[in-house]
């Protein structure tokens, strides 16, 4: 069947009967009939019909329905010029469609379509003419229905050429899913250009509906749509996405006609629907693929469930698939591909560009497949997460970024009615920006503390490098004919906003050395919308662009700056002050601490005491684990293996405003680590969302006290690892974060502690102590003068431990886990994105060359071998009181010669073996290099003049026996650094495809 015989059904069944309501006059179904017989009578004197296309200018009245309706009556399809398109637009599309007339609906106006010879007739003067008789031609459900054109990518429409049986089979689909029928009453929203607007006309037309067309003031304004809904007992309405949030809070609670709320052509934000009676429906689709491809009926955002598109509608198909159409693991991002009855022929006049869109099935021969362009993922519910565009993927200090994934974590922070993401630079040479533009949900928030609250809520969701380091609060973002968000427009905007920002005099600044501070404060971020006291931090800045700075700075004063410097002294005024005492002392920079002041730190509070005993059989079978940091890359492979080796509730805590945030959260790290749990187990976790630094965790009292009498055995995993930041800013989370744990395993009844802790608390210890092995055993204080001239990691470890053996010593059941590196899992390749050994890999490979480090070795391991250790370990009573190196032995310990060795001897790379300092030379001024962000490892002076890297030469060998011992019989081994393994680590961690 085609949509003229469905509506011919209407006009023989039911002439009497209201089909069309606009401002103007109301039609029946009998009027339009006539009407439409006028139309396809005059297009037939044109010689039009079969394999033509006409033209039609849209405006929002009955003569655009009528028109439509006598095109299809002469087997020609229909291509909708909207009024309000710019003339170059109308006359492109004219062109493209090699018409020999053109309707229009647009009467006494100078705006009328006239191009060339072609004919422009309106449709008012042919309704009223009296025909006789009309040939109506056969259509077959492969005839062309229509051709719309949407925006190009090389900035010229395309004609996107759709079939009768593609809007047939979905109108039909949709309208038996909703219940459209003769009662009827539906909306058109859309602009008439846009494909939308003939999914809108069609389904209740071809039910025997009515269709209700409201004038653009009416559409455009909430408190009239709603008179509108009211009034004429709308049942089924479509507004865009822009719309839905407005129209769903001005629904009153009580009874309404209205049944279906659709929405779509926008990602949707969580929306409140607890209130309202009809359900939200949020439809997703490209005109490509026949106007919506997905629908979801929308959860309330009290629910918080992760956002969704949902499942296919009708007979269409969703793949999601990889560059080479290939599917990903389930859970995995790729593109969003669309295969059915629903594709379009394809691009009016472009066979290059349909070619290259519409591809042969790679998995069904002799169909297409549809590549959107868009990005997605399957949830486990097997709907589908819309992630973006692709070509919304920007590069962000060495990162691939989706800007979506920014725009729905600000999404869900309270206060935040509708947001956009852009990345620009607006300052030349300066680095990519991320820049959110939001409307908030209240007219009088306080923007201060408004945005202190969104960078504070989506820091526990997003790594550093994703924080937006601009944001511009609007009344309205920007939106394109089709009611989409204009994100050029937005661009331009911000980047005049920049302009306007940046300081004409310097009246403020005290003298040159302040001038400077504060000029390369804003060349570097691209704007001065800043005064002397606001932290670098707070105002765009993040790693990479602090080892500019401090670079700049260095260089122009003939200093020694560091990026600890510039977190130490964040602001122009603090490091102005900073720079004056270093030139006028010449001393050097450093980031030494003392051991009193580690030592000092690393005390246990005198009121945390261990009054009960502890049940060893605990350990064997426990039957509640309190797991830190399980949204970490060692945590979330450990949940899945305390989740296997026990029965226990497994209970964690996340940095989340709630506990459905804190499931997102998970979620999103056991699809983005490929960890799987099956749902059996994952009934057995209990998430709470809070932090460890604050006050009983930030939990109720209740939880707080409840967990204190129920847990067995606390696995610590959480830390803030970074290689930037120094000692002060690591001890919140790592060392006060510790002692608060502590205090935990004291209350209520006495749990034992799994302190998963890190092999380089022995740091650079062998120029210290001139040993060549650390044992398990030995005494970390002896490289206590190495740890105090290492980074704030290491020092925040070294605290952490001395705390944890205190506590042991008043009771607490304790085990101390030494993590080597976890480079990758072994047999899934995948690794976190912080790390710096993956930016090293990329470097070298890049340059071709390796820095020539004797016998500097990282501890590499695997993320698998060690989490299965301590799971396997911690169950054992004989272990308590005892540490575990958890690093590999002999031959598997490799260092970083030997890593690159098996790259060349796997992969055919050769690398040339460079003096350090030449090697570093290389890339230490390019921003672009992935190492960059971590160039302080590289270049500042910790002892003797040598960087941390230098000192690291000549590592420990470390001793494990205690490790050996209770992994006997165990079947956990030590991984090979195999050509398998490291195949897989280049492919998933390094983005590479070695031959």
């Amino acid at each position: 069947m085609t949509l003229l015989d469905h509506l011919n059904f209407w006009f023989d069944s039911t002439p009497e009967a209201i089909a069309l309501v606009t401002s103007h006059e109301h039609l029946t179904y009998g009027q339009l009939a006539r009407y439409s017989d006028a139309v396809a009578a005059f297009l037939d004197t044109e010689n039009v019909g079969l394999g033509s296309i006409v033209p039609i200018e849209a405006t929002r009245s009955a003569d655009f329905i009528i028109g439509l309706i006598g095109i299809m009556k002469t087997g020609a399809a229909y291509s909708p010029i909207d009024h309000a398109y710019p003339e170059k637009r109308k006359a492109y599309i004219v062109e493209q469609t090699q018409a020999s007339v053109t309707l229009t609906t647009v009467t006494q106006s100078s705006n009328d379509v006239n191009v060339g010879n072609r004919r422009t007739v309106s449709v008012a003067s042919l309704r009223e003419k009296h025909v006789r008789e009309v040939t109506l031609r056969h259509l077959a459900p492969s005839d062309p229905i229509y051709v719309i054109f949407t925006s190009g990518t090389t900035g010229v429409p395309k004609g996107v050429l759709i079939e009768h049986h593609c809007v047939e089979a979905f109108v039909s689909w949709h309208n038996k899913q909703f219940g459209v029928e003769p009662s009827t009453r539906s909306t058109l929203m859309a602009a008439l250009g846009f494909d939308v607007a003939h999914w809108e006309i069609w389904s209740p037309l071809c039910a025997g509906g009515t269709l209700y067309m409201p004038d653009d003031e009416t559409r455009r304004d909430i408190g009239e749509l709603m008179k509108l809904f009211n009034r004429e007992r709308i049942t089924h309405a479509f507004v865009p996405t822009v719309m839905a949030r407005d129209v769903v809070e001005a629904s009153r609670p009580g009874p309404s006609a209205l049944r279906y709320l659709f929405t779509g052509g926008e990602k949707l934000n969580p929306i409140n629907t607890d209130h309202i009676r009809y359900q939200l429906i949020d439809y997703y689709g490209p005109t490509e693929a026949t106007i919506w491809a997905t629908y979801h009926p929308v959860p309330s955002a009290s629910l918080g469930t992760t956002p969704s598109i949902g499942k296919p509608v009708s007979d269409t198909q969703i793949w999601i698939l990889d560059e080479q159409l290939r599917e990903p693991p389930r859970g995995e991002i790729g593109e969003i591909c669309i295969a059915g009855p629903c594709l379009a022929r394809g691009y009016l006049n472009n066979e290059r560009q349909t070619a290259e869109k519409f591809l042969p099935h790679p998995f069904e021969s002799g169909s297409r497949i549809y590549r959107t362009g868009d990005l997605g993922k399957w949830l486990p519910d097997n709907s589908v997460q819309f992630l973006g565009r692709t070509d919304d993927q920007v590069k962000i200090r060495g990162h691939l970024v989706e800007l979506s994934e920014i725009e729905m974590a600000i999404a869900q922070q309270p206060g935040v009615k509708e947001v956009s993401v852009i990345a620009t630079s607006p300052a030349e040479g300066g680095a990519r920006e991320i820049v959110a533009f939001l409307i908030p949900d209240n007219a009088v928030v306080q923007h201060g503390d408004f945005l202190a609250r969104i960078r504070d809520g989506i820091s526990v969701l997003l790594p550093d490098y994703m924080i937006p380091g601009h944001y511009r609060i609007v009344d309205a973002l920007a939106k394109n004919a089709n009611e989409k968000t204009d994100k050029s427009a937005l661009r331009t905007l911000f980047e005049q906003s920049v302009e306007s920002a940046i300081p004409r005099d310097f009246s403020n600044i005290r003298d040159a050395v302040e001038r400077t501070v504060f000029e390369i404060f804003a060349s570097t971020l691209g704007h001065a919308d800043f005064d002397g006291t606001r932290s670098f931090f707070e105002i765009g800045g993040h790693s990479l662009l602090a080892a500019k700075v401090t670079a700049f700075l260095s260089k122009h004063f003939g200093l020694s700056l560091r990026i600890t410097d510039l977190y130490t002294h964040p602001s122009v005024a603090a490091l102005t002050a900073e720079v004056k005492r270093r030139i006028q002392c010449t001393e050097a920079s450093s980031d030494h601490t003392s051991p009193e002041v580690l030592r000092n730190d690393a005390v246990l509070p005198d009121d945390i005491v261990f009054d009960a005993g502890f049940d060893s059989r605990r350990l064997e079978h426990p039957a509640h684990l309190f797991l830190t940091g399980v949204t970490g890359f060692v945590g979330v492979h450990l949940l899945a293996e305390l989740l296997g080796r026990t029965e226990a509730v497994v209970h964690c805590i996340v940095r989340a405003k709630d506990r459905h945030g804190a499931e997102n959260r998970l979620s999103e790290k056991l699809a983005q680590y490929k960890v799987h749990i099956d749902t059996a187990d994952m009934a057995r976790v209990k998430l709470y969302a809070g932090d460890i630094t604050e006050p009983e965790f930030g939990l109720a009292p209740a939880d707080y006290a409840e967990l204190s009498m129920k847990v067995d055995v606390i696995h610590h995993s959480a830390s803030a690892v970074n290689f930037i930041k120094p000692y002060a800013a690591m001890k919140r989370d790592n060392v006060d974060g510790l002692i608060s744990l502590v205090r935990f395993a004291a209350a209520g009844r006495t749990k034992a502690m799994m302190l998963l802790s890190t092999i380089s608390v022995y740091s650079w210890g062998y120029w210290i102590t001139g040993k060549t092995l650390m044992r398990e055993d030995d005494d970390i204080d002896q490289n206590l003068p190495a740890i105090c001239a290492d980074i704030g990691y290491v020092k925040s470890k070294w605290a952490m431990e001395t705390i944890a053996d205190q506590a042991q010593s008043r009771g607490m059941p304790l085990m101390t886990f030494r993590l080597g590196y976890a480079t990758y899992h072994s047999k899934t390749g995948v690794s976190a994105s912080y790390q710096w050994w993956g930016r090293l890999v990329k470097t070298c490979i890049e340059l071709g060359a390796v820095p020539d480090l004797q016998e500097l070795r990282e501890g590499l391991s695997t993320v698998d071998y060690m989490s299965q250790a301590v799971a396997h370990i911690s169950k054992s009573p004989f272990a308590l009181g005892k540490k575990f190196n958890l690093i590999h032995s002999g031959e598997r310990n490799i260092s970083l010669k030997g890593f690159f060795t098996r790259l060349e001897s796997y992969f055919g790379y050769r690398f040339k073996i460079m003096p350090f300092h030449k090697w570093r030379d290389l890339w230490k001024d390019n921003g672009d290099t992935p190492l960059y962000p971590v160039l302080n490892l590289f270049t500042d002076p910790m002892h003797n003049d040598k960087c941390i890297l230098e000192l690291y030469q000549h590592t420990y060998h470390w001793e494990h026996s205690n490790t050996s011992v209770f992994l006997e019989g165990s079947n956990i081994v030590q991984p090979e650094f195999g050509e398998k393994e490291l195949r897989q680590y280049l492919q998933h961690s390094i983005s590479l495809t070695p031959d």
